[in-house]
């Protein structure tokens, strides 16, 4: 039996998550979507009347259950960035995300996994996009297609922004969230049945326009140039409380006797916050800034507080740190269980070690 993540249950995923629940060879899912629902979803998203206002997470898993009790269903309520990486190792991973932020985190989960990926996006009125991911040196991931442009776009916070850019509510036709969530399940089907070749979407993109029913495949090569290192990570596991465990004990389990540089890809911590508004400093310890509370990020004169260059860390060393932030534990820091933290040992050299709760 098989397990697949879905990323985002807005128009595409409510759908892929109807479909996937009624294959046989799904035992477990999980779902990821920060989000709720509204009543505007009632137009394009698989939901009834009942579901505004509840976690979409919560929503999908009670229609699922619905269609089959048997399923295992896990939710996470929260951005893909924030989501520990051995949380998300299924057999495949289904991305219906509407951003390319989030697209490059899922792309560089699946490599770091080892994990094939499943990619749609649709355009109003009529378009539909897939693309489909295997990992490995030589494959194509999906920055291999992206020029600096494409770079500039990322989503980003930027520390002149006064509060965060309300995103409105989507006009894409329900149908098109239905054909590109049944491209990406019948695709889904060949991966895990082991179809990976021409007849597949791996390595390649299917286009659709669904007002004139034209249609456009294009293979994909990998790009040299790419910025991102296609590493396939081999991950040890640590026996570690986030609840209970220390920075400290977290250092002495890498056996960190050349003082090692321990980092958790796309997160930086922090000490210091500033508020763009008002100038106003706060002291959050040591945070892992992403991480931090909506109450932290925010500063009390309404404006955003962002970590100045100063005060923020890729990674973090055992002689760099007092004693005091030592003995803080690894929740305290914003460290999870499924967190896999990279330990540089030397130039060129790393390890990448899961913090698990528990027995190994």
């Amino acid at each position: 039996m098989s397990s697949a993540t879905i990323i985002g249950l807005g128009t595409i995923g409510s759908a892929v998550a109807s479909l996937v629940a009624r294959m046989p060879e799904i035992s477990h899912l999980t779902l990821v979507d920060p989000d709720g629902y509204t009543e505007s979803n009632l137009v394009n998203q698989a939901i009834d009347t009942s579901a505004p206002g509840k976690p979409k997470v919560e929503v999908q898993a009670a229609l699922i259950h619905a269609i089959d009790p048997q399923i295992r269903v896990d939710v996470i309520e929260a951005q893909v960035e924030n989501v520990p990486l051995a949380c998300m190792d299924s057999s495949i991973l289904v991305s219906c995300v509407d951003n390319r932020s989030a697209r490059q985190t899922i792309n560089r989960i699946a490599w770091r996994c080892g994990k094939p990926w499943i990619d749609a996006a649709v355009g109003a009125p009529s378009l539909v996009r897939i693309n489909a991911y295997v990992p490995g040196e030589s494959a194509p991931c999906i920055e291999c297609s992206w020029d600096e442009r494409s770079y500039d776009l990322l989503d980003q916070e930027y520390p002149c922004d006064a509060g965060a850019i309300p995103v409105p509510a989507t006009d894409t036709p329900a149908e098109l969230g239905t054909i590109a969530a049944s491209l990406q399940v019948g695709e889904l089907r060949r991966l895990l049945g082991g179809a990976a070749n021409d007849a597949s979407l791996v390595g390649a993109q299917l286009m659709i326009d669904t007002a004139t029913h034209a249609r456009h495949l294009c293979r994909l090569e990998r790009n040299e140039l790419c910025r991102f290192d296609h590493e396939v990570w081999k991950i040890e596991a640590a026996a570690l409380s986030s609840q209970e465990s220390t920075l400290a004990n977290l250092f002495d389990a890498v056996d960190d006797r050349s003082d090692s540089a321990i980092s958790l890809e796309g997160h930086s911590f922090a000490t210091t916050v500033d508020c763009v508004a008002c100038g106003r400093r706060s002291t959050v310890g040591l945070s892992l800034y992403g991480r931090l509370s909506m109450d932290e990020r925010s500063c009390s004169c309404g404006g955003r507080m962002f970590a100045p260059g100063f005060f923020s860390f890729e990674a973090i060393r055992r002689s760099d740190l007092s004693a005091t932030n030592m003995g803080l534990t690894l929740a305290a820091v914003g460290l999870q269980s499924g967190d896999v933290i990279s330990v540089t040992e030397g130039p060129g050299t790393a390890r990448h070690i899961e913090i698990r709760d528990g027995a190994v």
